[in-house]
């Protein structure tokens, strides 16, 4: 009878470990399929949104799905530039728009505790210091978590990336105020992230956006994709020659 029993249950382990193992297969796939629905990319002043699958284009997919032509979205900034501001560096002096007047500049968008991309974005802003050592191109890097990153968080932060801060300035502020301009002046997205987790804090972006001499936005580059700064560079070497 014990014979039985523990046969039994043996055969239903068997069973059971299949079932799970279909079931992981299935998940795996979903995920999958989800993820090559949806895809998008972005670079200059504009966006390409591909859409795979339950389309209308001409040519199908591997799987015989007609795929439509990427979308492209283009990105026209604010004709009046970036807002007038006034908020205040790591050093505890205020900075406002018409101190960055008559030299172009570029923006980020980052946050000292960020576990994510930060470093990267920084790391790009040091190069480009280094690029353009003359004081004829301004950066600024704006905190997105001005709660937290005071002017001596950002003095800490600035030290470690060895940043000049006669042009490279750590901005923070009134949080309202730093949003708005990030999403309205810039278009560029920011938000407290639903899931929180330490260094995960806040939702933003990796581009950067270069700023003419008048204040006005006129491009935007992924940070982390050397082709990008490299149009960076081109288009910045373009305004330093007016």
């Amino acid at each position: 009878m014990n014979e039985q029993t523990n046969n039994s249950k043996g055969s239903l382990v068997i069973v059971g470990f299949f079932l799970w193992g279909a079931v992981f297969v299935s998940l795996i796939f979903m995920w999958k399929q989800r993820s090559s629905n949806v895809a998008t990319t972005g670079g200059g002043d504009s966006e390409l949104v591909v859409i795979k699958g339950n389309g209308s284009s001409d040519e199908p997919d591997d799987e015989g799905t007609e795929v439509p032509e990427p979308v492209e979205i283009k990105i026209t900034w604010p004709e009046a530039g970036v807002r007038d501001f006034s908020l205040i560096d790591s050093r505890e002096e205020t900075l406002s728009k018409n101190d960055l007047l008559g030299k172009p500049w570029i923006a980020s968008f980052i946050f000292t505790r960020c576990a994510g991309p930060c470093p990267r974005v920084a790391a790009a802003f040091k190069e480009l210091q280094k690029r353009y050592p003359e004081p004829n191109v301004n950066l600024v890097t704006f905190t997105v978590d001005p709660d937290h990153d005071t002017p001596e968080v950002l003095t800490k932060f600035a030290s470690f990336w060895e940043a000049d801060l006669d042009r490279w300035y750590f901005l923070t502020g009134d949080k309202d105020t730093i949003y708005n301009m990030i999403q309205k002046d810039f278009l560029m997205p920011v938000a407290p992230s639903p899931d929180p987790t330490p260094g995960w804090e806040i939702i933003h972006t990796t581009n950067i956006c270069l700023v003419d001499q008048t204040g006005k936005v006129v491009g935007k580059y992924n940070s982390l994709k050397e082709d990008e700064i490299a149009t960076l560079r081109r288009d910045l070497d373009g305004l330093l020659k007016k």
